[in-house]
This record gives C-alpha cells, structure tokens and sequence, in this order.
C-alpha cells in the first residue's frame, strides 16, 4: 500500500453559486454511469476483472469523462433475486472485504485517470437491495414483492417506501443505513492509504439512487449526517426530478444537499417507442422540456444541476418485429445518437449561462457482451443492472458513433472550463 500525502483543499469539487469549481477552476461533469465498478474491482475469485477495469476507466478517460456514478453499497443476501452478487454486505453489518477492495480498486483507478466520483449510498430500486433489502431485515421476512413479480402494481414501490414512511420499520432501517454511511466515510483504501472521507476523488456523496416521494425531513436528516461525516465532499439527492416541483424542493432544499439532480427516461416514461421510426421527435421534445423546466427549478434554490442519467435504446424501428433486436450490440444507434447529441447541444448552452453543471449518460458497458458467459456467481456486467434485459442501454466500447457524440460533448465541456 502506498500512503498518499496531504490533500490540497482546493482538489474537492466545491459549489460556487450555481456552478462547480476545482483547484479553484470551473469544474463541469462529463460522466458516466459506471454502477458495476465496484463488482469489477474485486479479484478475479469474487466475480471481478481488475483488467477490464482498468481497459474501461482508460476507455472513458481517452473518450474525456471525467466523473463517474458508481454504486457505493449493495445489500444481500446474495440469494435474492435482481441483485448485484456478490453484496457488500451480505448481513446487517457484515461486509465482504473482497467488494470493499473492489471498491478501493476502483476509486484508486479513477484517481490515476483524474476522474472524479459519485458515491450512491443506497438505492430505492432492488437491484442493488437497497432500501427494500433494509426494510425486509428489520421486518425480519424476505418476501420482498419484487416488480417483477406477480403482484399488485405499486406493491414494491409502497414497500420500498415503508423505509422512510413506515415509524415501525423506518428507525431501525435507517439505522442500518447510516451504520453502512459512517463504515463507507471511514474506509480507508487498501491501494493508497487514503481515507474515503479525505479522498479529493469522492466528488459527492448521493443519498440514494432515484429515491421515491420522500418527505423533505428525511432528505434533511440524512444529508446532515452525511455531511457531518465528510464535511470536504459535496451531497446530493440522486432524484429523477420526475414529478412536480414541490418534489424537488423537498429533496432539495436542505443547507446541506450542495447541487440538485434530474435523470431523463424518455422510454420508461411513455414517451418513447423503440419501435416506432417518428418517434424520436417526440423524445427530443420531452426531454428538452424536461431539462429546461428543471434548470429553472434548480436556479430558483441557487444550486447547481446534473442531469446524472439518460439512455435511448438501440434502432429497434428497424426490425419492429424481431423481439431481441433491440438489444443486439450490432443493431445500429441512429436515434440515440441524435438523442445524446441534443441532449448534449442543450446542456452546453445551458453550461454558458451558468444554468446546468453536466451529465453521466447511462451506462458504460465498456467490453462486456449480453451474451458474455456469466461468471460463476451469475453476473454479466454491463451497463444495464440485473433486473433488466442486458443491452438495453449500455453503451459499449465498439459504439464508434456514440461515443463520438460524447467525446464531442467532452471537448465543449473541457473548452468551457478554460474560460
């Protein structure tokens, strides 16, 4: 282990007014969503693969990312189904060190790249565990009514929401969840000595992956601890910003949540079919509207904004008929290349006016395949989590088209911060 020396204050992303700054410069995100990093740093005997790593990080880095949305917990039992295995932690406080390590690994290669990252702390939806997973400990029964499941629509959403709405569960659940904040904040890394909460590395502590009408309390509560526990590194919500504005200020408007979030899902919502060749107007529409309104909300709390997830599928419209085109790496991307870069284009405008700080497109799949072998703990690491069809959003290493749209973007961003 190497020991790194003292950390010059200015590394840490800092918030000034409605923008980011670092080393005393403008700081924009052009980033990536990188969920599985923290399973791809483990060795190779826990379902890692150290070497695609590193080949990822130094794809996006060549491509200009330079901030990645990562996954900083997942909860067992590694039996469950839709999980990220293996779990950090597979027990109420009982961590798998070989994932820890993995994490290490990962913070330490986004270091050596320059890269900042996002540390998610939770997640509302079951694919990493996440808020369900703590709710059904302290219920003590793992009849967790998956999505996917033949139950009522809403059941796992208003289960999942028993973790801040419910007073007989929602205590003892949070408790566990700050436990696993305060464990994470004081790791310290096992490649280069340095604590997690001194790391420059750490942009941001998020409170939650797309948390779900919670009440302004508890975005309060948490975002005080996680605060207490880092005071260097910034806190964020990880809200879609999908519903109204009065949502957004309840994940907001605490002194202690530093910039503001939106993530943009134009298929998932009922505003984008794969299918359908007319339908990328639409999306492109919808989501510059979506992006400008929320500008505007997040400029009426003087906080900086991220647009820290969007995706288009692949050109199904192309073969309406055949089920699995979509998600074939060889089908070709023309609407989410149009899609990205409108996106991007508003964004950049945007940035001018100090009125957006960035994005993390979803999601890197880097080398991996949908049809890769699983490895031995079932996993095939993509851009797209456990609960969904592999390929639908991932972006991979070979999507010469995509990612010359983002280095594009890269490049605007990177010319902007020299101003």
């Amino acid at each position: 282990m190497v020991t790194l020396g003292p950390v010059d204050a200015s590394a840490f992303v800092q918030v000034d007014r409605t923008a980011f700054t670092r080393f005393g410069k403008p700081y924009l995100v052009a980033g990536a969503n990188y969920w599985q990093g923290i399973n791809l740093g483990a060795s190779d005997c826990s379902g890692g693969n150290r070497a695609r790593l590193k080949q990822e990080v130094a794809q996006m880095a060549a491509m200009g990312i330079n901030n990645l949305r990562v996954m900083a917990a997942s909860e067992g039992p590694d039996d469950q189904p839709y999980r990220m295995r293996p779990s950090l932690m597979p027990l109420p406080g009982k961590y798998n060190e070989a994932i820890f390590v993995g994490l290490d690994y990962l913070l330490d290669c986004a270091a050596r790249h320059n890269m900042t990252v996002i540390m998610t702390l939770s997640n509302f939806w079951h694919w990493s565990g996440g808020f369900s997973q703590y709710v059904a400990w302290v219920d003590g029964n793992q009849s967790i009514p998956y999505p996917n499941d033949p139950h009522p629509p809403g059941a796992f959403d208003k289960y999942a929401a028993r973790f801040y709405n419910d007073s007989k569960v929602r205590d003892q659940a949070n408790q566990l969840y700050k436990n696993h904040i305060t464990e994470v904040q004081s790791r310290r890394n096992t490649l280069n000595g340095r604590v997690y909460r001194e790391d420059p590395t750490i942009m941001a502590w998020q409170i939650a992956n797309e948390p779900q009408s919670a009440p302004a309390w508890w975005y309060e509560d948490v975002a005080d601890f996680i605060k207490k526990g880092a005071p260097r590194q910034l806190v964020s919500s990880g809200i879609e910003s999908k519903l109204d504005r009065t949502d957004f200020l309840h994940a907001h408007q605490s002194r202690s949540i530093d910039y503001t979030t939106c993530h943009c899902w134009v298929e998932n919502w009922g505003y984008y079919n794969a299918s359908d060749p007319t339908a990328l107007a639409g999306a492109q529409k919808y989501a510059h509207d979506f992006i400008k309104s929320r500008a505007e909300w997040a400029e009426s709390l003087h906080k900086p904004i991220v647009l820290e997830e969007f995706g288009m599928a692949r050109d199904a419209w192309r073969q309406p008929m055949n089920d699995g085109y979509k998600y074939n790496p060889d089908t070709p991307t023309e609407h989410k290349d149009k899609y990205y870069d409108g996106i991007y284009q508003q964004i950049v405008s945007l940035v001018v006016d100090r009125k957006f700080s960035g994005s993390n497109f979803w999601a890197y799949g880097g080398c991996g395949r949908p049809k890769d072998q699983p490895n031995p703990y079932g996993m095939v690491w993509l851009g797209d989590p456990p609960h969904e069809r592999r390929g639908w959003y991932s972006v991979y290493d070979k999507d010469n088209s995509t990612v010359q749209v983002i280095k594009s973007y890269c490049r605007n961003l990177k010319e902007l911060m020299k101003e």
